[in-house]
């Protein structure tokens, strides 16, 4: 088994914590299941992503798997709301354990799925440039910290990715998404990038002669430090 260093859990246990973070989620929450990973995005009051990844659970536990980053902040932000309905919110501390080749079920990405154990691996490998890569290739952008509260879902394509459903009910944020999507206001997208060198990180502008400037959303090496790949937001 293999740790990723870049993840990290929140953890929200209660009563019907599924129907509690159908207002909170950009997914439908009542498809979040045991061991396998449904992308998920939360947002701000103003429809911006302050965190993403995957959920996964039953109606008395749900684990959002998060950018270590933002980890604290996103339990910090729903730990108001989840009082009112009696939920639990902690970001745990213990490591995030990946495994490959997955099961097609459990997948979250191309090569990893998610380890359901508590147990302590003691001799587990950081496999965090390896998965990086792997959500590169996928374009899927998981947000950090330094981008965190700055972008649409459909800016980051995370609507492509199946975090977003369009067709459930309100939740955080909700309209002035739904407003983006369907009155095609979203003159900014994701896209890859290659870099050599140095590699950017989040939130530092990157740029092209095609597209000019745009933001670095993440990035990582593919031979050894000297080269790799990135996801940016760039105008369409």
């Amino acid at each position: 088994m293999d740790a990723w260093s870049d993840a990290q859990i929140v953890s929200l246990e209660g009563h019907a914590v599924k129907a509690f973070l159908q207002g909170y989620l950009t997914c439908n929450s009542e498809r979040i299941e045991h061991n396998a990973p449904t992308p998920m995005t939360v947002c701000n009051l103003k429809g911006r992503v302050i965190a993403n990844g995957w959920a996964i659970g039953d109606d008395a536990k749900v684990q959002l798997i998060v950018h270590r980053s933002v980890a604290a902040s996103l339990a910090t932000f729903l730990q108001p709301y989840a009082m009112f309905s009696k939920c639990k919110v902690e970001a745990l501390t213990r490591k995030v354990y990946v495994k490959s080749p997955p099961h097609s079920h459990n997948a979250f990405t191309g090569d990893w799925c998610f380890v359901q154990t508590l147990e302590a691996f003691q001799n587990s490998t950081d496999r965090s440039d390896a998965v990086a890569s792997d959500l590169i290739a996928a374009r899927f952008a998981l947000v950090s910290e330094p981008v965190a509260g700055k972008f649409l879902p459909q800016v980051l394509g995370l609507h492509e990715v199946n975090a977003v459903d369009f067709d459930k009910g309100c939740y955080l944020g909700q309209e002035i998404v739904a407003r983006a999507q369907f009155r095609g206001a979203v003159k900014r997208g994701i896209d890859q990038f290659r870099w050599r060198n140095s590699s950017p990180a989040a939130g530092e502008d990157w740029s092209e002669e095609i597209y000019g400037k745009g933001t670095v959303i993440c990035a990582a090496p593919t031979d050894g430090d000297k080269s790799g790949q990135g996801l940016w937001v760039r105008r369409l």
